[in-house]
């Protein structure tokens, strides 16, 4: 039985020195399969005034702050999976809702959108190029004043979203990001900067 432990002991260690051999990295750092992350920037609003708001005389504030949150695992060192919420900003808009100008309307449209992305990576050294696509859903939610009074509405929308960034792996779990993404509908662009946590 001794020389049968000892072969099977022997046979395990081996197999579990190839495998740790063998685990793929994220550049010069372990792979660590999941991460979090935080991100802050600029939205653009690529919509005409008359259109967004359907005033006359309308004007429209066209950008603002966006931030996102998202979590992903990173299958491999080339591929993701990414879950994400975006905040991409609050845009006001004002304008007469008759031609002559008789009725002044202001108000703002606040746009929102939870994503799921494919992305893919290219590792280099400890950077990392990437570019997404995926599907989201979002809305823009609408508040108008006039004479005292406010009104809502709520357009939500399928859409794609598309995007590409760079990301540095400062350290084996912390990454700092920068990213363009697009949401092709509500037609928001979004600049982003923020910080991964892996694990």
């Amino acid at each position: 039985m001794k020389p049968f432990a000892a072969f099977t002991a022997a046979a395990c260690l081996g197999i579990t020195t190839g495998a740790l051999a063998q685990t793929p990295t994220i550049n010069s750092y372990p792979q660590l399969p999941f991460y979090i992350g935080a991100g802050i920037g600029q939205g653009s609003l690529n919509r005409n005034a008359a259109e967004l708001s359907g005033l006359f005389n309308a004007e429209l504030d066209d950008t603002d702050t966006t931030y996102t949150v998202r979590a992903g695992w990173r299958v491999n060192p080339y591929f993701a999976v990414e879950l994400g919420y975006y905040d991409l900003g609050r845009y006001d808009f004002r304008g007469t809702a008759l031609p002559g100008g008789a009725v002044y309307v202001n108000g703002s449209a606040r746009a929102q959108s939870v994503g799921l992305s494919l992305v893919g990576i290219l590792p280099i050294n400890n950077f990392d190029l990437y570019g997404r696509i995926g599907y989201a859903r979002s809305q823009l939610k609408f508040n108008g004043n006039a004479f005292d009074q406010t009104t809502g509405r709520e357009d939500k929308q399928n859409e794609a979203t598309y995007g590409v960034g760079g990301r540095w792996n400062a350290t084996r779990n912390w990454s700092l990001f920068a990213e363009w993404m697009k949401n092709d509908k509500i037609r928001v662009d979004s600049y982003l900067g923020g910080v991964d946590y892996r694990f």
